[in-house]
């Protein structure tokens, strides 16, 4: 759970354009609660097409949001081919004509694409009242997709431009650095937009045999999070998906990590500042797991308080501080980062490293625990209060293995975990022989 307590690898940019939902409503102590206001739990849904849709009620917004998860993230991208996922997934939303941009526009649609570790997704966000004509013609692009030699050297056009805005982003180059290190740079540490070299090994069969072998009705399900009764979203979705192509859903083995003989990745990068990580190994994904994830995750990184925050406030060695985790169907990653200034860096990785020691070494008290439990809490509850991020997060926990009620079952886990456990999993994950430093910058920009 990348940034905020979730499952999901980077997100990539919409074709069309991503809304991002937020809500800063305060969030009380007390009882744990199984469902958001206003929502109901998840339900699984067989649908008449063979496939499963979690279906999720929220009438807080007359909204819909309906996720398509394809098997075959960047895990099922073959050696020396980074960016194939993601190609082949954007030719599901490629525009045929202006009348379709033009419905699209009409309705406020909005579709975008994402690919993850483990699945590729589609999503379509729309006003409820407009989700029939939206299916109508995400279902007409999904399923029969126009895949010709120019609309792959287009797609390979984009990727180069969003490849060269990710090295920009600091972070998100220290990320993509910090898998690729632990994933050995093959399937969740492959790049998502690729590379000049693996684009051009990437042509128009490959792009249809990825298609062909994992956008099929075996391996596709729902997410669907609307105001809209079941039984509509149900009639609606085996209505305008029942042409999918047909075929077997690929089988995927859980990509796995290891710590690399190198645990040192230096980027030298014209950048305003400098990014500091130290990246460690997560044990393999659980209930237990992720709750004990979000509460490191939240203990060292996330706003005031936080231990990263006195090198920021105290120190004032940092420009931003921050924590984040990932979690996959292999082994999962966390992060604990810092940005800082050209001539800070060195300072800036001691600085880190004495604050990541002095935890392993004291650990938590009860006190300290029982905060970090509140704050997680309020966390977990505003990061999924909108209808988007709660899709996402309903997906990921079936594609993880673990069900679908995800946020219920780490809230109760979160409040459950005892300062003994807590402090065990903080010696078990950031020992420092299990890390990888990861720098980006030390040039500055013009």
């Amino acid at each position: 759970m990348k940034g905020r307590c979730r499952a999901l690898g980077l997100l990539g940019p919409a074709a069309l354009l991503i809304v991002s939902l937020g809500s800063s409503r305060p969030v009380g102590r007390g009882r744990v609660p199984s469902e958001l206001p206003g929502t109901g739990r998840p339900e699984k849904i067989a649908l008449a097409t063979g496939q499963e849709c979690l279906y999720q009620r929220d009438e807080t917004s007359p909204t819909t949001v309906v996720e398509i998860f394809f098997p075959g993230g960047r895990n099922a991208v073959p050696p020396d081919k980074d960016g194939l996922a993601y190609l082949a997934t954007r030719m599901a939303l490629e525009i045929p004509d202006f009348s379709v941009a033009q419905d699209i526009m009409v309705q406020a649609t909005r579709m975008s694409l994402a690919v993850l570790e483990d699945a590729s997704v589609v999503r379509i966000e729309c006003l409820s009242e407009n989700l029939e004509p939206a299916l109508k013609v995400a279902a007409g692009l999904i399923q029969k997709p126009l895949i010709t030699g120019l609309r792959i050297d287009n797609g390979k056009r984009v990727m180069d431009i969003l490849a060269k805005a990710e090295l920009d982003n600091a972070a998100d180059t220290g990320h993509t650095a910090a898998m690729a290190a632990f994933f050995r740079g093959r399937g969740y540490g492959s790049a998502s937009y690729g590379s000049e070299a693996s684009l051009k090994a990437v042509d128009k069969k490959d792009v249809t045999a990825f298609f062909a072998g994992h956008i099929t009705r075996a391996g596709v399900f729902y997410s669907v999070c609307s105001d809209l009764d079941r039984g509509r979203v149900q009639a609606l979705l085996e209505r305008s998906f029942a042409p999918f192509p047909a075929g077997e859903a690929p089988s995927l083995p859980p990509g796995t990590a290891s710590v690399p003989e190198e645990r040192k990745v230096i980027l030298e990068r014209e950048l305003k500042q400098t990014y500091v990580a130290r990246a460690f190994l997560l044990p393999p994904a659980s209930v237990l797991a992720l709750a004990k994830g979000c509460l490191l995750e939240v203990l060292l990184g996330v706003g005031p308080g936080s231990r990263l925050w006195g090198l920021r406030a105290g120190e004032r060695l940092a420009y931003s501080v921050g924590a984040r985790t990932t979690w996959t169907r292999g082994d999962g990653l966390l992060e604990a980062y810092l940005e800082t200034g050209h001539a800070q860096r060195e300072q800036a990785v001691t600085s880190l490293d004495g604050v990541l020691d002095e935890l392993v070494r004291k650990g938590v008290t009860e006190e300290e625990l029982r905060l970090t439990r509140s704050l997680a809490r309020g966390y977990l509850l505003r990061s999924f209060e909108a209808k988007l991020p709660r899709a996402d997060q309903v997906g990921l926990w079936r594609l993880l293995g673990l069900g679908t009620d995800g946020l219920p079952a780490v809230l109760e886990k979160v409040e459950a975990v005892s300062v003994e456990e807590f402090n065990a999993f903080i010696a078990q994950v950031l020992a420092p022989e299990r890390s990888v430093l990861v720098v980006v910058g030390g040039r500055r920009a013009d």
